[in-house]
């Protein structure tokens, strides 16, 4: 959509229209000319005594008078039709209230449940397509103990059927149906090609050429809060409360419901988030919890709270899981001439293939991917910790083993094939250069500051070349992307002044799942007000009306940071039009402006005053002016508030809205990313046990503009963990006779802790190249989505061997050790 016609839409005026919108995609045109809290240290989160002190209120916390508790029966087998149920003995069970089932008249046998893909799924399944499944029934009872006992005593007959859990067995012509409702035509799901160049003149042209394949298993979604919700009527209509990254989409969705429910008729609240890193807001039926909840309480006239026990957590997981192999091309100086990927994914719920990076980010001119998408008898796999992970993982095994068969420094095989869609470095800098951005070198930049923290130059060796004294193998490894901010969503937020006290109150419904953002957004809108940030305040659990982007992507700040900016902007100057225009009467007669004989443009505010800019002494306070005494008190109050109201940003980012900059040959592409990532790691193994030991790990993002230090950082700290995790331990273990999942609790699942990495260094570049306001890209999803492909490069330069499985546990160590 042209940018002239969202502007008519929204009604934005045309001076914002042409301050804001027209260039928002470029260097940011329009910069602060002092930044007083944007890019500070030692700022204090809003949320943060809330939650040290443990007074914070989660949804899973909701605690509501005459609240029943509800919990799903689930599927002890991995592809089962229920022929028939008894309930009796579990309606019998003193305490319960309600037992819904899937043969309920009331239950449609599909209905619109709201996943990220809106697609149509049954309420309460009557087969499971995987063991763990919530199908059949939900037990609705006085306690969560008494629900439980009443599951327990559900009589089920099943009809059991063939289950695959391999994704490259599942699509062999002769494998079984793995969920024949929906695919009866067989376990592919799709395939998809990306190509790019002449694959053939590719490998021609190299001087080595080699092929290799690497196994993904399945890691786990499950977090600190599970899967849960509150549903209730008050009257007619519904509250409810999601604990889930769109509370906007349960809004929509819950409107649907019962023949329409009027969308300003529902209430919506998002308490805080327990580490809700995608995953179960993601897929279709996360809103069938809400969707039995609410016929319950239609039912009993009660509130209903229903969740997930710890394992029912883990039937979910990464959209990485899968096969892959591959085939490279390169010239001995470490040029990529040709990459040609084939992945055969597990459940994958986007479709991302594997070459992806390189052609976001590489002058690698020569590409093939092709992606098979498999249908297994496992949970689905989805955006957990972030959408890129099939794109990563492929990305810095191809880097590292090009460097590891050439014996080069693998930070010279990434800086030489730097570029992007095939061009080189120097056509990227001429992008660069004609958006009117600085001209600089991200890649460069983040490599000298991990290189630095990491001692690289005196550290990194060729693989299987360093012993320790104690007997270990020393190991360095490097990986590097670019930075995302997607460009996906939308985000509204608006702004109030406060009538008695001159504060601001931020407006905007979003789900807080521990990033801090809700601090970086009071920062933008204190710098762009000239408000001191302790009197900017938001608190974002409750629905006002407007719904910013929340963390489904790493979009935050990219796309929220010009709804806030905007929304303060228009605000800043509405209240200097008010402080300078006569406005009706008071009680005192004719009212005087606040700055007699001044125009807006003559003022200026800061630290909360509003002053004459040629005569400071000349000043106000907000609290002055619109307090009860003040000349901007409550006769004439109604004019600023109406500059309130029209004070925010609706989305600036429309769904689709990509810009295209250049030639992109064959593929229409989004906008060259222009900020890069890289990570560093080492590592100590012992080839007799195959343990790893992790010394170092050094992550360095281009941020383009640091807004929230401490939220930058927090994000590269446990996106460090994560990430290491997800290579090195955590995996979701199925009995391949059964299909029965054998380690769904914290006990057998092996999360990293503070304990097993001895340090972490965080570091950030500000090149003022990305594409958010103040030249912010996101950093959200990153350290966690890239770090997991580069300790398997670590172990082999370590060793000499390569481990082709993840995660790298000690029986797969040795195994590439050939002592297993």
């Amino acid at each position: 959509m042209a940018n002239e016609e969202m502007s008519q839409i929204i009604g934005v005026d045309e001076e914002l229209k042409a301050l804001e919108l027209q260039d928002n995609l470029r260097a940011d045109k329009y910069p602060l000319k002092e930044y007083n809290n944007i890019g500070k240290r030692g700022v204090r989160r809003i949320d943060g005594y809330e939650k040290a002190s443990g007074y914070a209120e989660y949804t899973i916390d909701v605690q509501l008078p005459g609240m029943l508790h509800m919990r799903f029966f689930t599927s002890p087998y991995p592809h089962a039709e229920i022929k028939s149920m008894d309930t009796s003995k579990a309606e019998a069970l003193p305490g319960v209230r309600a037992v819904l089932r899937y043969d309920d008249p009331e239950l449609p046998r599909v209905a619109n449940l709201g996943g990220h893909f809106d697609s149509r799924e049954p309420v309460l399944p009557k087969v499971a397509h995987f063991q763990g499944e919530e199908v059949g029934a939900a037990v609705a009872a006085d306690s969560e103990e008494i629900a439980e006992e009443a599951l327990t005593l559900i009589d089920v007959e099943w009809e059991e059927r063939p289950f695959v859990l391999d994704p490259e067995e599942a699509v062999r012509p002769d494998a079984p149906l793995v969920n024949p409702e929906k695919f009866p035509d067989g376990n592919l799901e799709d395939k998809t090609v990306e190509e790019h160049g002449d694959l053939e003149k590719g490998f021609a042209e190299a001087d080595k050429v080699f092929e290799f394949k690497v196994t993904r298993t399945a890691n786990t979604w499950a977090a600190p809060e599970r899967p849960c919700g509150v549903f209730r009527w008050n009257g007619e209509y519904p509250e409810l409360w999601v604990k889930q990254q769109r509370p906007h989409v349960s809004k929509r969705v819950v409107a649907s419901w019962f023949g329409g429910i009027p969308m300003n008729k529902i209430q919506v609240h998002c308490p805080y988030q327990g580490a809700s890193f995608g995953g179960w807001s993601q897929f279709d039926w996360n809103m069938a919890g809400h969707y039995c909840a609410a016929v319950i309480a239609k039912r009993t006239g009660r509130p209903v709270k229903w969740k997930f026990n710890r394992r029912e957590d883990f039937y979910g997981g990464e959209m990485d899981e899968g096969v892959y192999y591959f085939r490279v091309g390169a010239k001995n100086d470490g040029t990529i001439t040709a990459v040609k990927a084939k992945s055969v994914m597990s459940n994958q719920q986007y479709p991302f293939g594997p070459i992806t990076h390189f052609a976001d980010n590489t002058k690698v001119p020569n590409l093939y991917g092709e992606r098979l998408r498999a249908r297994i008898n496992k949970g689905p796999t989805t955006a957990v910790r972030c959408e890129q992970n099939p794109n990563t993982l492929p990305f810095s095994l191809v880097f590292d083993r090009v460097a590891a068969e050439l014996g080069l420094d693998p930070i010279e095989v990434a800086l030489k094939n730097d570029g992007c869609e095939g061009e080189d470095m120097a056509w990227l800098n001429e992008q660069k250069a004609a958006m009117g951005f600085q001209v600089r070198d991200s890649l460069r930049e983040c490599v000298e500051k991990g290189k630095a923290a990491i001692d690289w130059d005196n550290k990194w060796h060729v693989a299987g070349t360093k012993k320790l004294p104690s007997g270990k193998m020393h190991g360095m490894a490097f990986t590097w992307t670019h930075e995302w901010d997607d460009s996906a969503g939308s985000g509204e937020m608006a702004i109030r002044i406060e009538r008695n006290d001159g504060t601001a109150s931020i407006l905007s419904c979003r789900a807080d799942c521990g990033l801090n953002a809700e601090t970086a957004y009071c920062q933008v809108a204190a710098d762009e007000l000239g408000m001191r940030l302790e009197d900017v305040f938001y608190r974002q659990q409750n629905d006002p009306g407007f719904f910013a982007m929340t963390p489904d992507s790493s979009t935050n700040m990219a796309i929220n940071g010009f709804a806030i900016r905007n929304a303060a902007r228009i605000l800043k100057r509405k209240i200097l039009e008010a402080v300078t225009t006569p406005k009706g009467m008071s009680q005192r007669g004719s009212y005087t402006p606040a700055f007699p004989g001044l125009k807006p443009e003559d003022l200026d505010i800061k630290d909360s005053v509003i002053y004459a800019k040629a005569n400071p002494s000349n000043r106000m306070t907000l609290a002055e002016f619109v307090g009860l005494s003040g000349p901007g008190g409550p006769m004439v109050f109604q004019e600023l508030a109406d500059a309130e109201r029209t004070a925010f940003s609706p989305p600036l980012f429309a769904h689709g809205w990509q810009v295209q900059i250049g030639t992109y040959k064959e593929h229409h592409r989004p906008r060259p990313r222009l900020c890069r990532q890289a990570h560093f790691i080492e590592v100590e193994v012992d080839t007799e046990t195959g343990e790893v030991e992790v010394k170092k790990v050094v992550t360095v993002n281009d941020v383009g503009k640091v807004v929230n230090w401490e939220g930058c950082e927090g994000q590269q700290y446990g996106g460090a963990y994560m990430g290491i995790g997800r290579a090195w331990g955590e995996e979701v273990i199925h009995d391949p006779m059964t299909g029965v999942m054998l380690n769904g609790n914290l006990l057998n699942y092996k999360f990293t802790t503070m304990l097993d990495i001895e340090s972490i260094d965080t570091e950030l570049v500000e090149t003022g190249m990305g594409y958010g306001p103040y030249g912010v890209i996101g950093i959200g999803e990153d350290i966690g989505t890239v770090i997991p492909g580069v300790l398997i490069p670590a172990i082999h330069n370590a060793t000499g061997k390569w481990v082709d499985e993840l995660p790298a546990t000690p029986e797969r160590v040795l195994k590439a050790l050939g002592k297993a």
